[in-house]
């Protein structure tokens, strides 16, 4: 394969476009079309309750924010539409040499996860808790059937793609050019922390703490091959989607 923008030792700064693509698309225009459009409905005379109005607004921004993905994935692909798609088919190709990795690190994964919820429920009443902050939200999402193969879209192949560009693209293989051993402690932390901004628990954070270990090891052992990240977060959120889905109904 011939050289390219990704193998290059200087960092690619245009891929940092994915930050303000993530903030506007994924975040602000979701946020501010929930509020907006639910502000219409009152406008216009409609009177929802609270819970209806709650949900209505998780079914906005659930679609809104679909849209964004695609939006910021496709706006990824223009950028390197030169040098993508061979890329991304060797990386594929790749896969079936870390099958092991790949099982390694979801067992990893479940494993501790189990360890960490008994030693939650081991801990005085007032530490404990059920279920995230961040879960009870997704959990919200799922009132209404419709939105299912919607939300299985975002959930389980969407986010997953762009959370590893953001956490293990832009982190570790671009920033990591600089402090390589460093940006895979940073980008554990961040993900970690993005998924526990309105936890109620400081203990809420381990879940994701042993998410990202899992995510970024497999990132780092399998040679930094994004594909291998991107398919292990792919299965939890097939098995969470599934598990998510059968607790509701």
């Amino acid at each position: 394969m011939k050289d390219n923008t990704f193998t290059t030792r200087k960092i690619i700064k245009k891929d940092f476009l994915l930050v303000p693509l993530y903030y506007i698309f994924y975040i602000f225009i979701p946020l501010l079309m929930g509020h907006t459009l639910i502000k219409i409905l009152s406008f216009v005379g409609f009177n929802l309750t609270k819970n209806e109005t709650d949900i209505l607004f998780l079914d906005i921004t659930s679609l809104t924010t679909l849209v964004g993905e695609i939006i910021i994935l496709l706006s990824f692909y223009l950028m390197h539409r030169k040098s993508i798609i061979p890329i991304a088919i060797a990386r594929i190709k790749e896969l079936k040499k870390h099958v092991a990795l790949i099982v390694i690190c979801l067992s990893f994964i479940f494993l501790m996860s189990d360890i960490y919820d008994n030693v939650i429920y081991s801990l005085p009443e007032k530490f404990q808790y059920d279920e995230t902050v961040n879960q009870m939200e997704i959990n919200k999402m799922f009132t209404h059937k419709w939105m299912l193969p919607f939300l299985f879209l975002d959930i389980t192949i969407l986010t997953p793609f762009i959370e590893e560009l953001l956490m293990r693209h832009l982190l570790i293989h671009e920033l990591g050019k600089l402090t390589y051993g460093l940006m895979n402690i940073v980008s554990v932390i961040i993900f970690a922390y993005l998924h526990c901004t309105q936890a109620k628990s400081p203990f809420e954070i381990g879940p994701y703490l042993i998410i990202a270990i899992g995510l970024v090891s497999a990132y780092h052992f399998s040679g930094r091959n994004l594909a291998v990240a991107i398919l292990v977060h792919m299965i939890l959120s097939v098995v969470a989607f599934i598990s998510m889905y059968t607790s509701i109904i």
